[in-house]
């Protein structure tokens, strides 16, 4: 468990991660961001990597709980087309809720492991196949066109370039890949 100091620093680095990406984060701006020194940072985490894959490790840990909170089938509700939509809907929400993590995942794959986006995948596709069964879409494809899906509607509305709504193009999706799942 991180003191209050490397909480506060990491908070700050995830949010100049998200921004800057790891290259153009700065460890200055960092530890400004985060009220303390350069010089606390290095203390903390020795060098900038140490701080960016602990940014990745605690985030991904916490983030994998309410993700994986998400993946419980809803025994109230028979029609699978709701349990998809609650699936979308709440995916959603977290991804919002996370976006600064998620936009380090998608515009740092090329630094970090494979292993997080596939847990991420591997945790969906599963809960897929027991919701639906009998579908014929491949369900790690859905599982990376959903997380995909709400990771670009999400970044539309962070970027304030909204050129639909937001809740009508989720509710368009559901409908659509309800089609495709034979739901």
């Amino acid at each position: 468990m991180p003191t209050n100091t490397e909480q506060k620093i990491l908070d700050a680095a995830l949010e100049v991660f998200s921004e800057k990406g790891y290259s153009g984060a700065r460890t200055r701006i960092i530890a400004e961001k985060s009220g303390f020194t350069e010089m606390t940072l290095f203390r903390k985490f020795e060098t900038k990597e140490n701080l960016f894959n602990r940014v990745l490790t605690d985030n991904k840990e916490r983030i994998m709980e309410d993700f994986d909170s998400l993946l419980v089938i809803d025994e109230e509700l028979t029609d699978p087309k709701d349990q998809y939509r609650r699936l979308v809907m709440n995916l959603a929400e977290l991804v919002e809720r996370n976006f600064e993590y998620v936009n380090i995942i998608v515009y740092e794959r090329q630094r970090i492991s494979n292993s997080i986006t596939e847990t991420f995948i591997v945790h969906l596709r599963n809960y897929l196949k027991k919701v639906f069964p009998n579908h014929k879409t491949d369900p790690n494809v859905l599982s990376f066109m959903i997380l995909s899906f709400l990771y670009f509607i999400i970044l539309n509305k962070k970027t304030e370039t909204e050129f639909f709504d937001l809740d009508q193009a989720i509710e368009e999706f559901i409908n659509y890949n309800s089609k495709c799942l034979e739901l």
